[in-house]
């Protein structure tokens, strides 16, 4: 009887070597593939957490430049339903140089006005000073001996003074350019300047030459002209 025997694995133990490398290897990719999924499903997360993030910003933005117009608008509003054209005083209502000195107030021989300082345009005046040669007079024909010294016409001590007639033109044109500065240079501005009976009376003084030529004139050719001083107040309109 033959005696049976039971087939050997010739493969020996390097068999189970590979077996248990082929385990591990699989266990190490199960690890990498957990893993990588892992670092998926945070990498999700961050981009929907910094996208959120993005969107508050934006609208935070949004919200800050809207309430910022709306906040600039109400000032503005606010600004012109308030402003009187006295915020910042007067020289007076009793029309005389005293009382305007104790006001604070000066004089501007250019407008022939007296002007609280924030409504005094010193760089302006002596631009429109400096254009031709001034003189004051106390009489109409403009005689030399009535010819009053120009730190006293700067003084203000005469409220009322003649002069030659192209001070009137010269006079109406810087005017304008006191306004135009007061408008884009946001300052305040004085209550003659608003005033709608010196824009007409310029209007006809500069337009007087055209139509009614040397019609002030004396005989002698000379043209005289009546400035009275005004008092006025100063602020924004």
């Amino acid at each position: 009887m033959t005696r049976g025997y039971e087939k050997l694995d010739v493969r020996g133990d390097d068999h189970l070597d590979s077996d248990s490398n082929r385990d591990e290897d699989d266990s190490d990719l199960g690890l990498l593939r957990g893993k990588w999924k892992a670092s998926k499903r945070r990498s999700g997360w961050l981009r929907s957490i910094l996208v959120g993030l993005a969107g508050v910003v934006i609208l935070a933005s949004l919200c800050a430049v809207a309430y910022t117009s709306i906040g600039v608008h109400n000032i503005q509003h606010s600004l012109h339903i308030k402003a009187t054209g006295t915020e910042l005083g007067d020289c007076g209502s009793s029309h005389t140089v005293e009382e305007a000195r104790a006001k604070g107030c000066v004089f501007d021989p250019m407008s022939w006005l007296w002007v609280r300082p924030e409504c005094y345009d010193a760089e302006l005046i002596d631009d429109f000073m400096q254009r031709t040669d001034w003189s004051w007079h106390t009489d109409w024909h403009l005689t030399p001996e009535s010819q009053v010294p120009m730190d006293i016409v700067f003084r203000g001590d005469h409220p009322q003074l003649f002069t030659a007639k192209k001070y009137h033109a010269i006079h109406c044109t810087y005017m304008w350019q006191k306004m135009h500065k007061a408008l884009i240079e946001h300052r305040p501005v004085d209550s003659d300047l608003t005033n709608w009976h010196h824009t007409h009376h310029c209007e006809e003084v500069l337009l007087d030459d055209y139509l009614h030529e040397d019609s002030n004139c004396t005989a002698d050719m000379i043209c005289p002209t009546l400035v009275r001083a005004t008092w006025t107040s100063c602020g924004y309109f």
